[in-house]
């Protein structure tokens, strides 16, 4: 169990648990020795009575002396009993009926106590002493039976464990609710974190408690690091190209001079070299702008990107033969927001939408599908397509079927960087419908859904 939250609540839960079980046995075996304290209590002032009432007569015999007795021991089998061991004698309470207790002498002064089983079965607490009046010495216990005391808190302990229940269910419920309120912060830091992710915001929110302040604060600065060296590195790519064509330049002029030109192996060398390095500045000036999953960058809206894209692409490409039909690029896409960076998903929709408008002859079509964390993307034309073998080659970087067309032969190659930042799936073929080359590209945004 990962869950702070969750561990914390099981803990507490167990705690209360414990800390009632304990109030309840506490509680229960308190008022037990309470209840069996009252009834020594009460044995003891009924032991006073009986040796109030007992006397020696003429004959040094000792006897009870009627009408003093109460009437509780009267009564077979009340509850209350009493009896004397005397050398001469054993007096009995009437209560006793044909019974007996189970009581040995004692010497003078000494006092005990002791459960027993009585008359009928009942559980009686019996207290006796050793005692001497006028010259006789006898032991006097008395006994009282404890089932009512027992029935009453047995019924105790019952109210006691529904009360008990019911105070663990309302604790249970403020304690989940105390837990849920202090971690309310965290869950809106969790929440900010996945925008983050997703590019909605650039930082997080320091307005949380002071425990979790300063690992927010370390992300922020970490997030600034990185957009810092980010920005470098774009700087730094920028600046070397822009260093670069100068020289350039000077070697295609010089490539143009008429004693270079004069030697023709090493003119075409000189120009193979000079678009080769130019090439490569083009596609790693490209590849710096791929931003990859994870990045707090901005969210992709088709809607709001496409029919600008589309606009800039048809304008490109409208001046084709006048006798030729116009281009027409039909595009669709849902209405949700994906969590792709929008700059790498204009790189990828552009080179293959440029790529397509170079061989297409009338027609062009794309189509993006899915949710907001995963792209499935379409574009096929209707121009001449490739070959097997052809397709093959396609995706390798710089590689270009028809030397006639235009361009530099990057566009593949940037699309097939995009899609291996987003760890996604690229796919060339034959279009069905139209007849030209279908490209196809499966998206998935790892870091969104790995977090959630």
């Amino acid at each position: 169990m990962n869950s702070v939250q969750q561990r914390l609540q099981l803990g507490l839960a167990a705690s209360v648990v414990l800390l009632m079980l304990l109030l309840w046995w506490l509680v229960a075996g308190a008022i037990e020795k309470f209840g069996e304290e009252f009834v020594q209590s009460r044995l003891e002032h009924d032991a006073d009575s009986v040796l109030s009432a007992l006397q020696v007569d003429e004959n040094d015999v000792l006897q009870l002396t009627p009408g003093r007795m109460a009437n509780i021991y009267k009564k077979p089998f009340s509850g209350h009993y009493f009896m004397v061991l005397s050398d001469d004698a054993t007096l009995y309470s009437r209560s006793l009926w044909d019974e007996s207790l189970a009581v040995s002498r004692l010497p003078k002064g000494e006092v005990r106590q002791w459960n027993a089983q009585g008359p009928a079965g009942q559980t009686l607490l019996v207290w006796a002493g050793g005692f001497q009046k006028q010259g006789q010495r006898f032991t006097l216990a008395v006994a009282e039976d404890l089932t009512p005391l027992l029935e009453s808190l047995v019924r105790f302990n019952w109210y006691f464990a529904g009360l008990s229940l019911l105070t663990l269910m309302v604790l249970l419920g403020v304690q989940h609710y105390v837990v849920r309120r202090s971690f309310r912060p965290l869950e809106r830091i969790l929440r900010e974190v996945k925008n983050l992710q997703q590019g909605a915001v650039g930082k997080l929110s320091e307005e949380v408690p002071t425990e979790v302040q300063p690992l927010v604060r370390e992300v922020n600065h970490l997030l600034h690091l990185l957009g810092e060296r980010l920005q470098r590195s774009r700087n730094a790519l920028g600046n070397l190209a822009h260093a670069l064509k100068g020289p350039l330049s000077l070697l295609s002029q010089l490539g143009q001079q008429e004693s270079v030109r004069a030697l023709p192996d090493l003119s075409a060398n000189l120009k193979q070299q000079t678009d080769s390095i130019r090439q490569l500045m083009d596609r790693e000036l490209k590849r710096a702008r791929l931003m990859g999953q994870g990045a707090p960058g901005v969210r992709f809206a088709p809607q709001e990107e496409m029919p600008v894209l589309v606009d800039v692409l048809q304008r490109m490409f409208a001046a084709r033969d006048e006798q030729e039909k116009p281009l027409n690029i039909h595009w669709q896409a849902p209405d949700v927001i994906f969590v792709f960076d929008r700059d790498d998903m204009l790189e990828l929709i552009g080179n293959l939408l440029d790529n397509a408008c170079k061989w297409a002859k009338h027609q062009v079509r794309c189509e993006l599908l899915g949710d907001e964390h995963h792209l499935q993307l379409v574009v096929e034309d209707d121009g001449p397509g490739c070959s097997d073998e052809e397709i093959k080659q396609l995706t390798a970087r710089g590689v270009r079927i028809d030397e006639a067309a235009p361009g530099h032969g990057l566009g593949l190659a940037i699309v097939r960087d995009v899609v291996e930042i987003y760890s996604g799936k690229l796919t060339l073929d034959r279009s069905s419908t139209l007849g030209g080359l279908r490209v196809s590209v499966c998206l998935e945004n790892r870091a969104v859904n790995g977090s959630e």
